[in-house]
């Protein structure tokens, strides 16, 4: 029988198209993603870079100018100069702070080191506007730390009020950066150093610092990146204080009258072409930290350095730091949400503070159904738009990292290619595309639109994030499941996602706290049918009698985001079910 299907012609014909097919198809998988990619992260780029000359007023498209160019030339001139010197101060700032407590706890033996890295990401679940107006509180007037240090006031309306703020939120991200870095750095060397004679602070200046300076260069240019885009910090400060921005400048040319989206394509379109060639060099940067990582041979050594005595002077300065920049936010959150109005607890009288303690925020946050809607939506939006970005992720990491495909290498440019976009010049790219262009796909005014936008901003991130957990995994895994029968699809779902499990649920707990408390892409893109958190806090912390429910707010976000995070990590992969579908 079998001879008889060898010999049939048929049947070899159907041979030959199956090896061709088989020996084709990461090619075509290759070329479909390529045409996502493009449709998805280089068309808007283009749309926004056009709109710039056929916007104007109110029109998305009209006829041909460079008007809108001549206005942004002739006015925008204080506009950059405060938006270079706050991602400067900001990159500074959280470059230092960040290679500081990445070094107490990637190469030193102080204590509470584990605490003090998984305290840090409390940043990352501290809500948008609440957040905010906390660090108000903290050191604008009559604020507990001015008064701590012996100051009378602090001026938090101010570039440098900006500045701290916007470093501390990104401070977690700089550490994430810096700690696989420190880590990767030979013992053996800073051994060395201390037995020829060199002290601490000469062994991290001339042995430990050059190895860690591309590091470093790679998270101030990052910071200054994600600083140049910045929202909340210039939206809640900055506005008060007419401190303006480039992002700023754009939600305020197409939100207040008169609007004129042509002058806001042209800012959008700046801030795109700035952000571009610090993208360039972002890439630059993190390659050549690969040169500098001193991990080969058998001698390598890893461990922490011996600090003696100093270890607890180490660990109380990381510990100090992160108590007055994640922990007392966090307790003065909850202080605030029971309290009717603001009591400066270093200034009002015990007894008349725990008088007016009461629950009253949280049951009017509890009673205002306009605030309940917006969670969910953006609770739904993020949900989904987690498992794309994660499920993505995986595919275009292992992709770019362990395929044959030739096109591999466009692939990884075009999906790093939207950090580079501004999320305000994303959203305006996304207004333009939906309602001049693919009007006729009705999402504009919808969630939808929402996914779409956190799709195209996050992925960059997430294929990063994942390319770390793939670069561990051997081809040959998918390559024995293929032998079994099973398609790379199938391989990847049954065999790559359960031994990369682990960073697997990190992305998408990241994901999922990001996209929730999104806040420009919101702020350019809701209506009133689609409520979102951002947009409403944003609205309803500018009423004197919501502070007690913005604040309970807050606490209830953050107390689910560290359930979440607490649940997933106590979960083994075969029991979560929302996984194994």
């Amino acid at each position: 029988m079998s001879n008889r299907k060898t010999t049939n012609p048929i049947f070899r014909m159907w041979q030959r198209i199956q090896q061709r097919y088989s020996a084709n198809r990461n090619q075509w998988i290759g070329i479909g993603i390529v045409i996502g990619l493009i449709i998805l992260n280089i068309v808007p780029f283009v749309i926004i870079v056009l709109s710039s000359f056929r916007a104007s007023g109110t029109n998305l498209w009209a006829d041909f100018t460079f008007q809108n160019w001549v206005l942004f030339v002739e006015n925008s001139g204080p506009v950059i100069l405060n938006t270079f010197v706050f991602a400067t101060g900001s990159a500074i700032l959280t470059t230092i702070s960040a290679g500081g407590i990445a070094w107490v706890i990637a190469r030193t033996d102080a204590p509470f080191r584990r605490l003090y890295y998984f305290t840090l990401f409390l940043v990352f679940f501290y809500p948008p506007v609440v957040i905010e107006t906390v660090w108000i509180r903290l050191l604008g007037e009559n604020g507990l730390y001015p008064a701590l240090i012996g100051i009378n006031s602090f001026n938090i309306y101010s570039m440098a009020g900006m500045v701290i703020v916007q470093s501390v939120r990104l401070l977690p991200i700089g550490m994430i950066l810096l700690i696989p870095l420190f880590k990767s750095i030979d013992k053996t060397l800073e051994d060395a150093a201390r037995t020829s004679g060199a002290g601490l602070l000469q062994t991290v200046r001339y042995v430990t610092g050059p190895l860690l300076l591309p590091g470093m260069a790679v998270v101030f240019v990052f910071a200054f990146l994600i600083t140049l885009e910045s929202f909340r910090v210039p939206l809640i400060i900055g506005l008060p204080a007419e401190i303006p921005v480039l992002a700023i400048e754009v939600y305020q040319s197409t939100n207040t009258p008169p609007v004129e989206y042509g002058f806001a394509m042209a800012q959008a379109v700046f801030l795109v072409g700035v952000s571009l060639p610090l993208l360039y060099l972002y890439k630059r940067l993190l390659g050549r930290t690969n040169q500098y990582v001193t991990v080969s041979g058998e001698g390598f050594v890893a461990d922490n350095v011996e600090t003696g005595r100093w270890k607890y002077v180490y660990s109380a300065v990381a510990g100090i730091f992160i108590v007055f920049t994640v922990v007392v936010p966090g307790l003065f959150m909850v202080y605030n949400s029971l309290l009717p109005y603001y009591m400066p607890p270093h200034i009002m009288p015990l007894e008349q503070i725990a008088s007016s303690f009461s629950l009253d925020g949280y049951r009017a946050l509890f009673d205002n159904s306009e605030l309940l809607d917006a969670a969910k939506n953006s609770f739904l939006v993020a949900f989904i738009s987690a498992f794309l970005l994660t499920g993505t992720g995986i595919v275009i990491a292992w992709v770019v990292n362990k395929s044959e495909i030739r096109y591999k290498k466009l692939i990884d440019y075009l999906a790093f290619f939207p950090i580079g976009i501004p999320a305000v010049s994303l959203a305006l790219a996304m207004m333009v595309l939906y309602l001049r262009f693919l009007d006729f796909i009705p999402i504009y005014g919808t969630l939808a639109i929402f996914l779409v936008a956190f799709y195209i901003k996050y992925i960059p991130s997430n294929v990063r994030t994942m390319e770390t957990a793939v670069l561990q995994v051997d081809k040959s895994l998918i390559e024995a499941g293929s032998v079994a029968g099973a398609s790379v699809s199938r391989s990847i779902y049954s065999l790559l996602v359960p031994v990369i499990f682990n960073l697997t649920r990190i992305s998408w707990i990241l994901s999922f706290s990001f996209i929730a408390m999104e806040m420009p892409i919101v702020m350019m893109l809701r209506s009133p049918e689609t409520p979102m958190v951002s947009s409403i806090l944003y609205r309803i912390s500018n009423q004197a009698s919501s502070g007690a429910e913005t604040y309970a707010f807050g606490v209830c976000i953050t107390a689910l985001f560290v359930a979440v995070v607490l649940l997933l990590h106590s979960t083994k992969y075969k029991r979560f079910n929302l996984f194994r579908w």
